[in-house]
């Protein structure tokens, strides 16, 4: 099968380094070009043998000479790669899944091929990271990646915390966290709609939509669903020209407001991102300000 791929999708292979994206989960979504990439070139570069043994075994590419490129990696294996580029050799670097330099350590190398002027092509194809948005129905015109979160809670709910309530913001997380960032979520980001997207592409994906407590009280109820990794979409928060809601305005003053910002710069961002006035918007800042001052 491979070899019929090869020949309707041959193109010249070049002294370059191809960066490839493969599958995040169903082998199936692997590109035509990408098969020809990975079927031409000298080396495969990766972050773990076994894992591209699978792909390479599964489309029959055998014997396909493997570098070893992941967090530990050095300069060493850096100038190893590039004496294989200056020696006339053409290698694609693979991640584990999905599309490289996409959280993963890649970027170092590409960093270096790049002053070393060596040539860079994209191979395009599979990511989490745009997986998960076009199913989530959440607005991303505008957007943050954070990758990982911190594994320290004080971090990542100071992380959390500081970020632009304009943007939608994106993150991996793992199962062993996923609880904790949830209720983290929940204190934080009450009225927030949110995209929960678990095995993408796999005969168990599933995807959750609901507020932080909605999704968390899911979870709880079914543990076997809290497995594998997790991709998890916040929705900025958005310039309703109708009406806005009143609870989500004083949870935007109360981040703010932790955040250290002037009563003036809170009335900015809230006239800004929703449809209220400048008195409206006064008034909300100082209930909040009364209720704490109480408390």
């Amino acid at each position: 099968m491979s070899e019929t791929i090869f020949k309707k999708q041959s193109q010249q292979i070049e002294n370059a380094i191809y960066v490839v994206a493969t599958p995040i989960g169903n082998l199936n979504d692997i590109t035509l070009r990408a098969l020809n990439i990975l079927g031409s070139v000298d080396y495969v570069i990766c972050e773990d043998t076994r894992i591209a043994g699978i792909l390479l075994n599964n489309f029959e590419i055998i014997k396909k000479k493997l570098i070893v490129y992941n967090d530990h990696s050095d300069e060493i294996i850096r100038n190893k790669i590039l004496s294989k580029l200056q020696d006339g050799n053409s290698l694609a670097l693979i991640s584990d899944a999905g599309t490289p330099l996409i959280s993963d350590p890649g970027h170092k190398l590409i960093n270096f091929l790049r002053q070393e002027k060596q040539k860079i092509i994209c191979i395009p194809g599979p990511s989490a990271l745009t997986a998960s948005i076009s199913v989530s129905g959440i607005a991303c015109d505008n957007f943050l990646f954070l990758g990982f979160l911190p594994t320290s809670k004080i971090a990542k709910e100071k992380k959390l915390k500081n970020l632009p309530i304009e943007f939608s913001f994106i993150f991996f997380e793992s199962s062993n966290r996923i609880l904790e960032t949830l209720k983290i979520l929940k204190q934080n980001f009450v009225d927030r709609k949110i995209c929960l997207a678990r095995e993408l592409t796999k005969i168990y994906e599933e995807i959750i939509i609901g507020k932080p407590e909605e999704i968390l009280e899911i979870l709880i109820s079914n543990p076997q669903k809290i497995r594998g990794e997790f991709v998890v979409i916040v929705e900025k928060i958005s310039k309703d020209l109708a009406k806005f809601n009143r609870d989500e305005v004083l949870e935007v003053i109360k981040i703010l407001s932790q955040k250290n910002r002037s009563s003036k710069e809170i009335v900015i961002e809230l006239v800004e991102n929703f449809e209220i006035n400048k008195k409206e918007a006064y008034s909300f800042v100082i209930e909040h300000q009364n209720t704490n001052s109480k408390k």
